[in-house]
């Protein structure tokens, strides 16, 4: 049976082994902050989202498709919106 001792925070602590230090990474701020206005930058269109169930299989081929054209999902769905109700 095992004693209070041998089932506390720190005998779990201790059976963990020696610490590791942590790789430190070094960020450059100006490139980050620059990303990040660059993405939230621009005109806010107005939009609507909208959920699609597809069958799983369809979607795996459709995903592919678009990578291999190098398009996103939006983008495409997009287009093909605006080709249906422009007929």
């Amino acid at each position: 049976m095992a004693t209070k001792k041998d089932s506390g925070l720190k005998a779990t602590l201790s059976s963990l082994g020696p610490k590791v230090p942590v790789k430190k990474t070094v960020v450059d701020v100006e490139k980050t902050e620059a990303a990040t206005k660059s993405i939230h930058s621009g005109k806010k269109e107005d939009r609507k989202r909208q959920t699609v169930d597809l069958r799983e299989d369809t979607f795996r081929k459709w995903k592919i498709k678009l990578i291999n054209e190098g398009k996103t999902m939006q983008d495409k769905l997009e287009e093909l919106v605006e080709a249906y109700v422009n007929q």
